[in-house]
């Protein structure tokens, strides 16, 4: 047993960024940084031109976000991983939240790590395509929308799914970008929920671009998965709507299993972060929603691509997980042709882990992974961490 370390509107259009949105952004994140961490862990925004596959804007150069933290004076030659989001949340909110140590960007950069977190298309300030037209949100949601900025119900001018190539074409469009910022061959991917399906067909695809690959509560995983796409676009509605009362009462709380599981004083920053990354969304209704895509049209993440995936890769969740089932990312552990391979669950952690107060284990998990392969210095196994930081091998 061993126990680890504690501790419109601004959319980004064709070639138009707004500047001024970029700035503000910036200010507000630096002003709640203390002096020493602003001077030894540098933050640069930028927007990676990108000619899009997504069916929506087929074609057009768009623009896709990338954050990066890095330590002054760091080798950026060594050590590179880069964070993608999940399903709803831009990814700033889980990766680099300014909240007294839950930063998991500003942890891995103090560490020597050069650490970029970027969200694919229909999140934060990347590319969204054809969400900011509100008729485009499911018809069972358009209610919250009424009278602002909908006066009634309305057909979507646009009827159907996005689909999961354009993530991976994200992604690759972004890898190769800092691929050659960095002057690196291969780097790590971190990926939270439905970026499962995002970075693990992603390195199946690309395995000599990838690294090593840390997987917090990967989603979508079947064995029996289809290969290939249906016709696209796949008919059915583009947008979804989450509410920051429904997303903190009933999907966080109810995976809320034991005592003072999480800091009350985080979830006004969680608010904040995530609201100032959909700045049209934020002027809807009464300002406590964003916007994200309805989920994509799936393929390519089955038994097929995990037999394809030969990077080490470690799998994290919470015990009290409920939004991803266990079952499945035990078959994908399972599955996994890497040799190197570790499946860990946490004590008194939901999904939202990353905020809750066991996520030190989840910060340092990442860090002994992608510098050494390893976990509780161990290469392969199942493990449980308690509420002491104590590793048993189940």
């Amino acid at each position: 047993m061993r126990k680890i370390g504690a501790g419109l509107i601004i959319l980004v259009l064709a070639m138009v960024v707004s500047a001024a949105l970029r700035t503000s952004i910036a200010h507000a994140y630096r002003a709640q940084l203390d002096d020493e961490e602003r001077d030894r862990i540098l933050t640069v925004d930028r927007f990676v031109p990108h000619v899009s596959t997504a069916v929506a804007n087929a074609g057009h150069l768009v623009h896709l976000w990338l954050r990066e933290r890095f330590r002054r004076g760091h080798d950026h030659s060594k050590r590179v991983v880069l964070m993608v989001g999940g399903a709803t949340i831009p990814a700033a909110a889980p990766f680099d939240l300014p909240f007294e140590n839950y930063s998991w960007m500003n942890f891995l950069a103090d560490a020597g790590y050069d650490v970029f977190a970027m969200d694919v298309q229909g999140y934060g300030l990347s590319a969204r395509p054809r969400m900011d037209d509100p008729c485009n949100t499911q018809p069972s949601q358009q209610s919250l929308l009424i009278p602002n900025p909908l006066s009634g119900p309305c057909a979507a001018s646009y009827p159907f799914k996005m689909a999961i190539q354009s993530d991976w074409d994200d992604i690759d469009e972004v890898i190769d970008y800092i691929r050659k910022l960095r002057d690196v061959e291969k780097v790590s991917l971190i990926g939270w929920s439905r970026a499962g399906p995002r970075v693990g067909p992603y390195t199946a695809q690309h395995p000599g671009k990838v690294d090593k690959l840390f997987l917090y509560s990967p989603s979508n995983y079947s064995r029996v998965g289809p290969n290939n796409p249906p016709a696209l676009p796949e008919a059915g509605s583009l947008m979804q709507l989450i509410t920051i009362p429904n997303f903190f009462n009933v999907t966080w709380d109810s995976q809320v299993g034991c005592a003072d599981q999480f800091d009350p004083d985080v979830r006004p920053v969680v608010r904040s972060t995530i609201l100032a990354f959909d700045p049209l969304g934020r002027t809807w209704d009464a300002g406590e929603l964003w916007r994200a895509p309805v989920a994509s049209t799936l393929w390519g993440w089955n038994l097929q691509a995990a037999q394809r995936i030969t990077v080490p890769t470690l799998i994290i969740r919470g015990e009290f997980d409920l939004q991803v089932v266990e079952p499945p990312q035990r078959d994908l552990y399972a599955d996994l042709a890497a040799e190197r391979k570790v499946f860990v669950k946490v004590a008194c952690a939901g999904h939202e882990l990353v905020w809750e107060r066991q996520h030190h284990v989840l910060l340092h998990a990442s860090k002994e992974w992608l510098r050494d392969g390893t976990f509780a210095e161990s290469t392969t196994g199942s493990f449980f961490v308690d509420m002491n930081g104590f590793v048993h091998q189940q």
